[in-house]
């Protein structure tokens, strides 16, 4: 089965990254999971193409969590990603009757580093306009010099990235520093291309970006990929108080948790989770 996947192409002479995820196999696994009605998919797309090109700022054994705490109207977005490309991602709910168009609530960034405490940047909005908001967040919670782009209907996301100063000017001949306003405008016609490429391999990219004197750094798959496992859920379970456990098994058996990350039903019986208050 064929996998998305994610490519970095580094341009030395104006000093910046292009990162291209090839979204299609993931969007189309996604939607076999979750059932995202016709006036959220838009939204959904863009929100899982856009954030996780976020992945390009986690370290090797780190995780990336954003998320979308929407109040008014009520919806919830979340992608968790790993260094090495696994990911898991929901709209709650999936059904709209017209997806809004601004936000009011928060953002959140979680980024989980081993031995040290995550870092959590929270974010409010009111009454803000949905498009470009994973933009506005990276550049709020990062200070980044990075911008997304997506093209209308399209699953490639491609992010331009402006390195920071370092010695790369005094190693490149001709080095010509670009602000990233200068580099987008440079490059639109490549930018243009790649986005509606109808195909991504390796190869076909690095021809296009070679051409444009960018040079191929590597690439990872994304995948969807949900940790969630029945033992997990016994042990959410038994963090709940002893009385919350005996009223849930109160006029049942046993009772089915889903995930809703993956949509997997769990059937946990009765004996399980209340033997040990007897």
């Amino acid at each position: 089965m064929e996998t998305s996947r994610q490519y970095s192409f580094i341009n030395n002479q104006h000093g910046f990254t292009v990162s291209v995820i090839d979204g299609a196999e993931l969007m189309d696994e996604l939607s076999k999971i979750h059932n995202i009605g016709p006036h959220a998919i838009d939204f959904y797309r863009k929100s899982v193409l856009s954030s996780l090109q976020m992945i390009n700022f986690i370290k090797p054994q780190e995780s990336l969590g954003f998320y979308i705490d929407s109040e008014d109207p009520y919806y919830r977005f979340k992608i968790e990603i790993s260094q090495s490309g696994s990911l898991r991602t929901l709209l709650l709910p999936e059904e709209f009757d017209a997806f809004p168009n601004t936000l009011t609530g928060k953002t959140r960034i979680v980024k989980v580093m081993p031995g040290r405490d995550p870092y959590t940047s929270i974010l409010e909005f009111s009454n803000h306009p949905i498009e470009n908001l994973v933009n506005e967040v990276m550049e709020q919670s990062y200070q980044s010099k990075s911008k997304i782009l997506i093209a209308p209907g399209q699953t490639t996301s491609l992010m331009l990235t402006k390195l920071p100063p370092s010695n790369v000017d005094k190693k490149i001949e001709n080095y010509d520093d670009l602000p990233l306003g200068e580099i987008e405008a440079k490059y639109a016609e490549l930018i243009k291309k790649v986005l509606h490429m109808s195909s991504t391999t390796v190869e076909e990219l690095n021809n296009v970006f070679t051409a444009e004197s960018l040079n191929y750094i590597g690439s990872k798959p994304v995948n969807f990929h949900c940790p969630c496992s029945r033992d997990r859920m016994i042990e959410n379970l038994f963090t709940l108080p002893v009385s919350d456990r005996e009223e849930i098994f109160s006029e049942q058996d046993s009772i089915e948790i889903r995930c809703d990350y993956c949509n997997t039903i769990y059937t946990i019986p009765k004996n399980e989770i209340i033997q040990d208050l007897q």
